[in-house]
């Protein structure tokens, strides 16, 4: 797999105040733009620094107010010199962590189990429903650094090891003014642009989840990617000062994404997946695999809902590279993020139900959080400044979003709505504007919309203060 990357900011007006991205030219990645900005010393939280990140609804800009929903920042405190995972300190750097208690209903799913945390600072025991403290990881060093190469598309940096999960940590900066953007394995955005001013050096830190296949687990093409740990520096002016990476501690938090082709790691470099883009609003101690897959759907076999032969269908329950290898790595505190809709086109509401009952059921039995999403919507309008209201009601007459949320309520699951979210933004911007969002189509992202959806999501999981996702988000 060719993992080039170059990143050409076309100064594209996105939804959100610095969420929007531009296209590539001639490789396969795209990037998200807007500063990077650390949070001042003692900030408690009020400073956003993930690239401009928007609010809620993508009506206001940059610099956002603290989390809502009891979710106070207690992070992005600069680094003192503390030792690793005591404090609560972090590296400079807007790696500042949401803190407080008042978790959601969601921790019920733990069962009650002490979850641990902390990876090279040490492993931390917490309660459900209140948030660690957080570790600041490995740190970075030149003789590390040494072993990335750099060509006209920016930095590379191929580490090795096996599938799992890695701690990274990393000093952004140098001589001269540099404008950062970080990805890992394929196509991963996972930290937005990030301005270092000459002379300048932050420090982030952050983990990766590194598995086989990099990308789909199952679809047309996929590939294993390059083996081990992969992290990319690009951007316009990509500025690597020091780096270090470690395994992370076994009982890290990790969050599974098992959605269909609107949410999973595409191939690029016009089409993306939100789950794609989500990483990068997560920093230290919890890492993101996404186990999406184009054509998935809830369920369908011979016995229940015949899967469809119009197109390549996967039953995500029962394909091996999938929920099969997904339920045995869950753990207490990892987190199951579940949106099935755009491809149960005929599955009848009673299977429907049942189907998506069994992953929350399942999940809940390993001692990890359910969290249900509901489906993006299709790139259909009423007129130039109304999306269509009447979205994703299958060929069985089955309302999906607002099952979801039935589902949602009856298991006491949050659920992150981004159904009406797009729908109410996406209106807000307009039809021809929000075209920029869809490739070649009314239902699949762009890289500029996937990015946009994942704002979405992470709006929704501070607002609804998702327990433990809130704990670690970037401030």
């Amino acid at each position: 797999m060719n993992h080039r990357r170059a990143h050409v900011f076309a100064g594209i007006a996105g939804l959100f105040l610095g969420l929007g991205c531009s296209s590539s030219s001639g490789h396969p990645n795209q990037g998200s733009q807007g500063g990077q900005s650390p949070p001042p010393a003692g900030s408690g939280g009020t400073g956003n620094g993930s690239g401009g990140a928007a609010s809620t609804g993508g009506m206001s800009g940059s610099g956002g107010a603290a989390s809502t929903g009891g979710v106070p920042g207690s992070g992005g405190a600069p680094s003192t010199g503390g030792a690793a995972g005591s404090g609560g300190a972090v590296a400079t750097g807007g790696l500042g962590q949401a803190g407080g208690s008042g978790g959601s209903a969601a921790a019920t799913g733990a069962g009650g189990t002490p979850i641990g945390t902390g990876g090279a600072g040490g492993t931390t025991v917490i309660t459900p429903g209140v948030c660690p403290t957080i570790g600041q990881g490995p740190t970075p060093d030149a003789a590390t650094r040494a072993k990335c190469t750099s060509d006209s598309t920016g930095l590379s940096c191929h580490f090795g090891g096996d599938p799992g999960n890695y701690d990274v940590s990393f000093n952004l900066g140098g001589a001269v003014a540099g404008k950062t953007v970080v990805q890992a394995e394929h196509l991963r955005e996972m930290l937005a642009e990030v301005d270092t001013t000459a002379g300048q050096k932050l420090r982030y830190s952050m983990t990766v989840n590194v598995r086989v296949p990099e990308g789909q687990p199952d679809w047309m093409g996929a590939t294993n990617g390059i083996d081990g740990l992969d992290v990319y520096f690009i951007g316009s002016a990509p500025a690597l000062d020091s780096i270090a990476y470690a395994p992370a501690a076994a009982n890290d938090i990790v969050m599974y994404i098992v959605t269909d082709s609107t949410g999973c790691d595409q191939e690029g470099p016009d089409l993306a997946g939100w789950g794609q883009w989500l990483p990068q609003f997560f920093g230290y101690g919890i890492s993101v695999a996404n186990y999406g897959n184009s054509g998935a759907l809830s369920e369908c076999s011979a016995a229940t809902t015949p899967c469809r032969t119009d197109a390549p269908y996967y039953s995500f329950y029962d394909d091996p590279k999938m929920w099969p290898v997904v339920k045995p790595l869950l753990k207490p505190g990892d987190v199951v993020l579940i949106e099935f809709a755009h491809n149960d086109k005929n599955t009848p509401q009673a299977a429907y139900e049942a189907n998506m009952n069994t992953y929350i059921k399942e999940t809940k039995a390993a001692g990890a959080i359910p969290v249900l999403a509901t489906p993006i919507p299709r790139n259909n309008w009423t007129n130039a400044t109304t999306m269509s209201p009447n979205q994703l009601v299958n060929d069985a007459g089955v309302d999906l979003p607002a099952t979801i949320r039935k589902l949602g309520a009856a298991n006491n699951v949050p659920v992150i709505d981004l159904t009406a979210k797009a729908l109410a933004a996406f209106s807000l911007k307009g039809q021809a504007a929000v075209g920029a969002y869809y490739s070649g189509g009314n239902t699949h992202l762009s890289p500029t919309g996937a990015n946009v959806v994942a704002g979405l999501a992470r709006d929704e999981i501070k607002r609804l203060n998702i327990y433990p996702l809130a704990c670690y988000l970037r401030q």
